[in-house]
């Protein structure tokens, strides 16, 4: 069983890295992944989005390209995963809530200061960053409630197998 979390949109030529993963299967040993859907459900990715008069944000990877939404369309996914050799390929979107801080100030330090946020605030200097933090926590504040402070995320689940040994 092959298993990953948010790990197999980033691979240059997909086709080539599945069928690797594939030859390390036994036959009909089976993956599972979970992977980025469209940026629109993920409110935590349209939170940083907001931030674009403040950080350099870009895109984060186009269905085809190297990035977090590279596998993101799930026809595309199925392409490159039959291509690879797998079969009985399943997609299945998942919606949740997760946390992402105690509340709007530890939600943005988290969100700006690791992952893609790390990335985008390493290009800039100290002042840009102080404002883009506190431009976060204003835009999170909406999100505070009795508890700790939740978005939206969005994912597919992608589950396929490595054919049985053909007798």
């Amino acid at each position: 069983m092959v298993v990953s979390r948010f790990g197999v949109m980033f691979f240059d030529d997909p086709v080539a890295a599945f069928a690797n993963i594939g030859r390390a299967l036994r036959p009909g040993g089976r993956m599972a992944f979970i992977r980025a859907a469209q940026a629109e459900g993920n409110e935590w990715l349209q939170a940083i989005a907001a931030l674009r008069d403040i950080l350099p944000v870009g895109g984060f990877g186009a269905p085809g390209s190297p990035g977090m939404f590279s596998l993101a369309d799930p026809a595309r996914t199925g392409e490159v995963l039959s291509a690879a050799g797998f079969e009985r390929i399943d997609a299945v979107r998942v919606d949740a809530y997760g946390t992402w801080g105690r509340d709007a100030e530890d939600a943005a330090a988290f969100l700006l200061d690791s992952g893609p946020g790390r990335h985008l605030t390493g290009q800039v200097g100290p002042e840009v960053r102080d404002r883009a933090h506190q431009r976060l926590r204003e835009i999170l504040r909406a999100h505070e409630g009795d508890g700790p402070l939740r978005l939206r995320s969005a994912a597919w689940l992608v589950a396929a197998a490595r054919p049985e040994r053909r007798a």
